[in-house]
């Protein structure tokens, strides 16, 4: 545990060790506080949303691929699916 001393308008620094464990955590970061009793508190990150976390971490995965090919192909497989389901009910 490190101590860190409160300024005169309630502000404090978040040690340089504690920073780096915190992913996310950044200049201009949000932070959500929180406080569990009278004595304990809370510091995270508020991070972006899920969209904006997440967006184009699969760009690699579609890389070599062409998305209207594969599209395609999964139609054709669901037609033909389809077509053997229409069949099986025919003969009931």
């Amino acid at each position: 545990m490190q101590t860190v001393t409160v300024g005169t308008k309630f502000q404090i620094v978040i040690p340089k060790e504690v920073r780096k464990k915190i992913k996310g955590l950044e200049p201009g970061t949000k932070v959500n506080i929180s406080t569990y009793d009278n004595k304990t508190i809370s510091v995270e990150p508020n991070l972006k949303s899920w969209v904006e976390r997440t967006y184009g971490m699969m760009k690699d995965a579609w890389k070599d691929i062409d998305p209207v090919a594969e599209i395609e192909k999964s139609r054709d497989e669901w037609e033909e699916k389809v077509k053997e389901i229409e069949k099986g009910l025919k003969r009931t």
